[in-house]
C-alpha cells in the first residue's frame, strides 16, 4: 500500500496518540498514589492536654495530612459517645476536642480516633489524666488576645503557658482571620494543679500551631508580650512558618504520645483505566472538515460611574455605651461625626479624675483619629464606683456635667466559662472603624432569664472579630451569663441600635452584612472620552 508523505505523517502522530496517552495516563496515576501514600499519615501527633480544669480539659493533637479527628471517653472501660472538633466538622491537621462535665480530682481515660483509626498512647495503653482538686483560690479573669498572620483557613491552635515549664497550657483556636483570645486565670501548676497568678515579670510563652512543622513561637515577661489590656503588642509578630520541633517546648507531664490500636482494612485502589483510542483506516482518504468560527466582542462603551457608600451611623454624646463590664474593668465606646482622637479620663471621685485612658488602638506614643472610639479601663477595684469624662478630639461628653458613672460588679467565687464567639464584616472597606455591640437574650427559659451586659469588640483591618461571652453577666451582676444553644445573640453596629441582628448561640462563626445599614451613595462619573486612547477608532 503506497501511503502519501501526508498520510504518513497523520500514521505517525495516530500511533503516538495510541502509545503516549495509556502511559502518560498511568505515570499520572503512579504519581498520584505515591503522593497520597507519602501524605497520607492521619497518626496523631504532639499530643497535649491543655485548659486543664476541675471539671473540664482539652485534648489537641495534630496530624500530617488533613483528616477528620475525635476523642472517645472511656468510663469504667466503657466507651462513651465521642466529642468532635470543637470547630465542627471537617478535615484539618490540627485537632481541638473539649471533654466537659467532669468530677473534680478524678482520673480519666479515652482514645482518640483519627482518619477512622483508634489511637492510644505510645505506650499501648489508653490516654489518661485526671482533674484539678476544688481549691479555695478564686480565678480572676485575666484575657489576652492578639492575632495570628500567615494563615487562611481556622486549622490553628495557639498555647500559652509558663516559659520554664511549670504550668499545663492554656489554649484556643483561632477563626479564619486569625484572632485569638486566652484567659490566663486557666493557667495551673503541674505540681499540684493549683492556679498560677500572673504578674507583670511572669515568664511566658506564646505559641501559634497549625501542623507538627508550622507555627510561631514568642517568649518573654507578661509585660514585654501584653500591654495592659492584654493584647499582643503592637511591635510583636505571630507570624506561622516553619519551625521545626515544636513539641520540644511543652512541658513533659502535658504531653502524650500515639501508637494504633484498631487499623481497618485498606480499600482497594481505584484502578484508573486509559480510554481506548478508535481504530482509525488509515487507507480511506483524509476528510477535512471546514468550519467557520466568529468572535463576538459584546461591549457597551456608557459613561463610567463610580460610587461610595456612606454610612449613615448616629454620632455624637447619644451613641456613648458602658460596655463588656466586669469586676475588675469597663469599656466606654462612641461614634463621633468625624475622625478625631479620643480618651476618658475617670476616678472615684467626681471631682478627682486621675486616670487618663486612650482608646485600644493607640500606642504608648501615637495616636489615632477614628470615627468609632474603644477605650478600655486599666484593672481596678471591684464593687467600686467609677466616675468618667469623655474627651472626643474638641468635644468633651460629661452626661451634662453630672459625669458618667459606672459600678464594677462583685468578683464571683468560681471562674467563667471560656467561651467566644467570632466572625466577620462584609461589604465594608473600613472595618476596623467600625465597633459591634452584642447581648445575649433568653429565648428558652433555661439557664440565666433576661439579658446579659452588653458586650463590644472592634473588628481589626481585614474585618474579623472575637467575642468573650463566657464571663459576660446577668443583667443584675450577680452572675455569669448561664445560656444555651437555644438562647439568642443580639447583634448591632454602634450607632445603629435599630438595626438588630439576631443569631443562634448555637453558631460559633457569625458573618455581618454593613450593607444592611442604611448608607447613602455618592456617585461620581467620568464622562464617555471620544476613543479611550485606542487609535484609528472608527
Amino acid at each position: 500500500m503506497h501511503l502519501t508523505p501526508y498520510q504518513k505523517r497523520q500514521l505517525k502522530i495516530v500511533v503516538a496518540l495510541v502509545i503516549g496517552i495509556p502511559l502518560t495516563i498511568f505515570a499520572v496515576y503512579q504519581g498520584i498514589q505515591y503522593l497520597s501514600k507519602a501524605s497520607a499519615d492521619v497518626t496523631p501527633q504532639d499530643v497535649v492536654i491543655t485548659n486543664l480544669t476541675t471539671n473540664s480539659l482539652t485534648v489537641t493533637w495534630f496530624t500530617q495530612s488533613a483528616t477528620d479527628g475525635y476523642v472517645i471517653p472511656l468510663l469504667n472501660g466503657v466507651e462513651q459517645s465521642p466529642v468532635r472538633d470543637k470547630r465542627g466538622s471537617g478535615r484539618r491537621t490540627s485537632h481541638y476536642v473539649e471533654l466537659r462535665a467532669l468530677e473534680p480530682s478524678s482520673k480519666y481515660s479515652f482514645t482518640i480516633v483519627s482518619g477512622g483509626s483508634k489511637y492510644t498512647n505510645s505506650s499501648g495503653i489508653n490516654y489518661e489524666f485526671t482533674t484539678a482538686p476544688v481549691g479555695t483560690e478564686t480565678p480572676i479573669p485575666n484575657p489576652i488576645h492578639g492575632t495570628v498572620t500567615g494563615i487562611s483557613n481556622d486549622d490553628v491552635v495557639v498555647y500559652v503557658f509558663s516559659k520554664n515549664k511549670s504550668t499545663y497550657p492554656v489554649s484556643t483556636t483561632t477563626p479564619s482571620g486569625g484572632n485569638w483570645i486566652v484567659d490566663l486565670s486557666s493557667l495551673r501548676k503541674i505540681s499540684d494543679k493549683s492556679i498560677v497568678k500572673i504578674t507583670d515579670d511572669t515568664e511566658l510563652l506564646l505559641m501559634a500551631k497549625n501542623s507538627t512543622g508550622k507555627g510561631a513561637v514568642l517568649e518573654g515577661s507578661y509585660s514585654s508580650l501584653f500591654d495592659s489590656n492584654g493584647k499582643l503588642n503592637r511591635t510583636l509578630s505571630l507570624a506561622v512558618g516553619d519551625l521545626g520541633d515544636l513539641i520540644s517546648y511543652f512541658p513533659d507531664e502535658s504531653r502524650l504520645g500515639a501508637k494504633v490500636i484498631d487499623k481497618p482494612e485498606p480499600k482497594p485502589p481505584v484502578v484508573i483505566k486509559p480510554p481506548t483510542t478508535p481504530t482509525q483506516d488509515t487507507d480511506r482518504e483524509d476528510t477535512v472538515i471546514d468550519r467557520d468560527y466568529q468572535i463576538v466582542h459584546d461591549l457597551r462603551w456608557v459613561d463610567m460611574v463610580t460610587g461610595q457608600a456612606t454610612s449613615n451611623l448616629q454620632s455624637g454624646e447619644s451613641t456613648v455605651l458602658i460596655t463588656n463590664l466586669t469586676d475588675v474593668g469597663f469599656t466606654v465606646v462612641w461614634r463621633s461625626p468625624q475622625k478625631v482622637d479620643g480618651y476618658i479620663k475617670y476616678g472615684t471621685s467626681k471631682t478627682s479624675l486621675t486616670e487618663e485612658v486612650w482608646d485600644v488602638r493607640d500606642g504608648l506614643s501615637n495616636r489615632g483619629t477614628y470615627y468609632a472610639h474603644s477605650v478600655e479601663s486599666k484593672r481596678i477595684d471591684p464593687d467600686t464606683t467609677y466616675y468618667f469624662t469623655i474627651y472626643s478630639g474638641e468635644d468633651i461628653y460629661n452626661n451634662s456635667g453630672s459625669m458618667y458613672s459606672v459600678t464594677t460588679l462583685p468578683t464571683l467565687s468560681s471562674p467563667p466559662p471560656f467561651e467566644t464567639r467570632s466572625g466577620s464584616l462584609e461589604k465594608i472597606s473600613t472595618p476596623g472603624d467600625w465597633i459591634v455591640i452584642a447581648q445575649i437574650v433568653d429565648d428558652d427559659e433555661a439557664g440565666t432569664l433576661g439579658s446579659s451586659k452588653l458586650m463590644s469588640t472592634i473588628p481589626d483591618d481585614n474585618g474579623y472579630w472575637i467575642l468573650t461571652v463566657g464571663d459576660t453577666r446577668s443583667e443584675d451582676g450577680s452572675t455569669y451569663f448561664s445560656f444555651s444553644n437555644a438562647d439568642i445573640l443580639n447583634i448591632y453596629f454602634l450607632g445603629a441600635k435599630e438595626k438588630l441582628f439576631e443569631f443562634p448561640m448555637s453558631l460559633s462563626e457569625i458573618n455581618l452584612d454593613t450593607s444592611a445599614v442604611d448608607s447613602t451613595v455618592v456617585e461620581n462619573s467620568v464622562k464617555l472620552l471620544s476613543d479611550y486612547g485606542i487609535v484609528n477608532i472608527k
